[in-house]
């Protein structure tokens, strides 16, 4: 009896032993991966050495020129695995019906577009002023310009320096690496402020007197992150447990939206704020100020990257312009760069689109794209009769929209609406008109 036993025990043990060690390599393993994953990141958005190419990449792609392509300019001669870095600049989650729940509707006119394309990789802005210090990386996967942000302190475009109207949206794109992890915060303000010293004092305060937003994102060693959000009306609160912005999840779109006494706050698809008592109704915000808040901020390697910043007047009525004016445009509606693909945070925009047509059976309309002059002209009217067509498409798909009510052009750059000197005045040229057709 004991020899069988003894038989018995041997053979669990056999079988159990090397589980316990597949389990303990399999362990190991995964950790390498996520170290090796996070070390890439870090890598890929230290600071390049040399001159951008010509270029004025933007999220909303319609410009046709050549880009800078994304490089990693890490010294070390192992080789650094890519995808991770453009999971991480992507901010995306996949395709249009992922943003099934967004209403958001971006504003109808671009009052400031900030890309950095007409500043050098390695310099701080030489539009924006700080008192700390921040610079401009290309990072691996993305062929956009981001503003690095290692250190405590307030950052702001000098440009912006006039009363934002009572209905606005703001979009940028935010990105972390994984060391602000508990220690870093990034807070985002819309405030009413006087001079450069009320600047940098309000970028840094929690809470103000004077009309103010503002929003700080903590990520977290957790597969959630922390918000504190105050307005000189409600106070600070805090949002615990947002899976949209941590230390897994370490890219996100943030949109924010104010109509008079109302603000909203999405995350990606998610909406994580609607107050609908901010504000005061006449409060004047005049101010956009970014900062990084933690003394061992720099020390620990933590860094925040900020990128594609949109701010526009608040979306105009789309049934009134299609249907009583015959003419809708709208910015709002974002393409994958030299691309026809939609993004999908452009769900709320071609929502709106659809229910006006469905609310107006009758309604026939044509839909039209434009470029700013980036790019060869012809590839530029290609481009934009692709994108007029993709609309059309994702209204069909999406929506429902009978195909035969809808025609498409592309009218490429020949029909600029702005300047295309500058980054705001391409934005505005960069567009999609709805025109209302006669039965």
């Amino acid at each position: 009896m004991k020899k069988i036993t003894v038989i018995v025990l041997l053979g669990l043990y056999s079988i159990s032993c090397p589980a316990q060690l597949l389990d303990r390599i399999k362990n190991r393993v995964e950790q390498k991966v996520v170290d090796q994953i996070d070390h890439s990141i870090d890598k890929a958005t230290e600071k390049k050495k040399q001159k951008d190419k010509p270029g004025t990449p933007d999220s909303s792609g319609t410009q046709t020129q050549s880009e800078p392509q994304p490089t990693s300019t890490s010294t070390t001669t192992s080789p650094e695995p890519a995808t991770p870095a453009v999971a991480a600049t992507t901010g995306r989650e996949g395709d249009i019906t992922s943003y099934s729940k967004f209403d958001f509707v971006a504003g109808s006119k671009i009052i400031m577009h900030e890309d950095f394309s007409q500043d050098e990789v390695g310099d701080f802005p030489a539009n924006w002023n700080t008192r700390s210090g921040a610079e401009l990386v290309n990072v691996a996967g993305s062929n956009m310009k981001w503003l690095r942000m290692n250190q405590d302190g307030v950052f702001y475009p000098e440009y912006l320096n006039s009363d934002l109207p009572e209905h606005f949206t703001l979009q940028l794109k935010l990105m972390a690496n994984k060391d602000v992890s508990n220690i870093g915060e990034f807070m985002i303000s819309l405030i009413e402020a006087k001079d450069t010293d009320q600047k940098f004092a309000w970028g840094e305060a929690s809470h103000i007197s004077a009309p103010s937003f503002k929003i700080t994102f903590q990520p977290t060693s957790s597969d959630k992150g922390d918000l504190k959000y105050s307005t000189n009306l409600i106070g600070s609160l805090y949002k615990h447990g947002v899976p949209e912005f941590n230390t897994n999840k370490t890219s996100v779109n943030v949109s924010i939206w104010r109509q008079k006494q109302r603000v909203r706050v999405y995350l990606d698809s998610t909406k994580v704020l609607d107050l609908p008592r901010a504000l005061d109704p006449g409060a004047l915000l005049n101010t956009l100020v970014f900062s990084s808040d933690n003394p061992d901020f720099n020390q620990k390697g933590g860094a925040f990257f900020l990128s594609d910043i949109r701010l526009a007047v608040g979306a105009a009525d789309t049934r009134n312009k299609l249907v009583t004016e015959g003419k809708f445009v709208t910015h709002g509606i974002l393409f994958d760069t030299n691309s026809e693909k939609i993004q999908p945070q452009s769900y709320g925009t071609l929502k709106d689109i659809a229910q006006v047509l469905q609310e107006n059976a009758a309604l026939r309309i044509q839909i039209v794209g434009h470029t700013d002059t980036d790019g060869n002209e012809q590839a530029n009217v290609d481009l934009s009769k692709r994108r007029a067509a993709a609309v059309r498409n994702a209204l069909v798909s999406t929506f429902g929209i009978n195909d035969s009510r809808m025609e498409t052009d592309g009218k490429g750059q020949s029909q600029p609406v702005d300047t295309n000197d500058t980054p705001v005045g391409k934005a505005n040229n960069r567009r999609v008109e709805l025109i209302k057709l006669d039965n």
